[in-house]
């Protein structure tokens, strides 16, 4: 471990932030990359945290690394010269070195599981920071001189459905990472390649033939043949469906956007919160339900579908900024009279707090139906988790809510019978059951179902003992 004067590290502290000043990002919007939503780390092991911690128990020492990081991260979003994704950790790698940290690849990388431990980022954006770091320096350490071997066949279908000139004429030479980025125009060629039926291609192989094409033609270098096979075999680029781009603008254009006006809830510690947004989504893979939101939506969708929720609790009457009047239901009669005239009759219900919670509940599952079948989600299919990460990522509801929001599903999930539903939402109170509202905000609405403590008896399987007079609405 370096030993950094303290002094000195206290006067850069103090100075970091003089450049933000002016600038179109300052230093509440790098607090926006701060973890706030995952509440285990689903990255790296907890035993790889722990060594993590342990090695870095200055407290002086973890905050200038902190703010060395923000500081690379602000002149990043700042500089329209450093918009390519690799100059991010060239940046980072600049600011550690002339603060006589360390900064080749393995001690980057510790400085990026420690953000990610103490939560300064989240899995996401570690996830791919570590990615681009590995790059970084993969692309350094390549051996550009190796000969390239020839191609034993001529391919000529490949090589008709392709224009070598225009598919590579990025690469005329590497790019700068200033005014053209390695990553950008890598994923551009790997678009453009057809396959010998004149389909984009799935097969990186392809790459591989029409570089080594491109090269015998001396459309492109040794030195950059060499690169683009690194992004074609070891760059983790070629599986990516999220970029750093898409990344910034849902932490700035959804993140914490539709935090209700009335919310009280902080958070003390985020590792003792309900662990809903890090659970898996299959089994042994790496994919969270906070990653497959953000690998399946842009910062638009998220909002739409935090708004479904929304809608759904203003109906409920749960939403914190809404002060909701129970619906009424109304509907006329033109009655024939003995005279043949028709007299007009207007009948008002107002809907019990069960049916009104029905009705909301319906109408939930019919708005994430409506969006399935708009434009910009026919493509996915819209799940009820999917809505409420959106509105956990959105600020609608926090952690604490989560298992509870969950619950507005049961009641139409058909994998549990209704009197096993009604049993796990019910306790007696004076011989009655009653509901509970699971609202997103500790405002516990409590609706009587009206039924008696015998109907929630497990021998009623059929659920037809349930009906229950007083609620319309099922």
């Amino acid at each position: 471990m370096l030993k950094i004067m303290y002094l000195l590290m206290m006067g850069v502290m103090m100075s970091l932030w003089g450049v933000a000043f002016g600038a179109a990002y300052d230093e509440k919007d790098i607090m926006k990359f701060m973890n706030d939503k995952e509440v285990k780390i689903s990255s790296f092991s907890k035993n790889v945290q722990q060594k993590i911690l342990e090695s870095y128990k200055d407290v002086a020492l973890k905050e200038f690394i902190i703010l060395l990081f923000q500081e690379a991260l602000l002149d990043f979003l700042n500089n329209d010269d450093f918009r390519c994704e690799l100059k991010l950790i060239d940046h980072f790698k600049e600011k550690l070195l002339k603060n006589q940290f360390a900064a080749d690849e393995k001690n980057i990388e510790e400085y990026l599981k420690l953000l990610r431990s103490l939560h300064e980022i989240d899995d996401i954006f570690y996830e791919l920071l570590s990615g681009i770091n590995k790059d970084f320096f993969g692309l350094k350490r390549l051996d550009t001189k190796k000969s390239v071997g020839h191609l034993y066949f001529k391919h000529e279908d490949l090589l008709k459905q392709n224009d070598v000139n225009a598919l590579f004429e990025g690469f005329d030479k590497w790019p700068d990472e200033s005014n053209q980025c390695a990553y950008e125009e890598f994923m551009g060629l790997k678009r453009r390649i057809r396959n010998i039926k004149g389909e984009p291609s799935k097969n990186l192989n392809d790459i591989k033939i029409l570089s080594i094409k491109a090269y015998d033609d001396e459309l492109i270098s040794l030195d950059t043949y060499h690169r683009i096979q690194y992004l074609r075999e070891k760059s983790f680029i070629t599986k990516r469906d999220l970029w750093l781009s898409n990344y910034f603008d849902i932490i700035f254009k959804a993140k914490n956007v539709m935090i209700p006006l009335s919310y009280v809830y902080k958070t003390k510690n985020i590792e003792d919160e309900p662990n809903f947004s890090s659970e898996r989504v299959r089994r042994l893979s790496s994919l969270t339900r906070r990653k497959l939101l953000y690998r399946k939506y842009d910062q638009t969708q998220i909002i739409q579908l935090a708004q479904v929720l929304q809608k759904a609790s203003r109906r409920m009457g749960s939403d914190p900024d809404t002060i909701s009047k129970p619906p009424i239901l109304t509907q006329e009669f033109d009655v024939l009279m003995e005279d043949g005239h028709r007299q007009t009759y207007v009948e008002q219900i107002e809907i019990d707090p069960q049916s009104q919670y029905n009705l909301a509940r319906r109408l939930l599952r019919k708005d994430i139906l409506d969006l399935q079948v708009m434009d910009e989600f026919k493509k996915l299919k819209v799940t009820f988790e999917d809505v409420i990460m959106a509105s956990l990522e959105t600020g609608y509801i926090s952690l604490e809510d989560i298992t509870l929001v969950v619950r507005y599903d049961d009641l139409w999930n058909p994998n549990e019978p209704v009197w096993q539903k009604i049993i796990q939402f019910t306790f007696q109170i004076a011989g009655y059951a009653s509901f509970y509202i699971p609202p997103p905000w500790n405002v516990v609405a409590s609706i009587a179902l009206g039924v008696t403590e015998g109907l929630i008896d497990s021998q009623f399987k059929t659920g037809a003992e349930h009906d229950n007079p007083a609620t319309f609405i099922e």
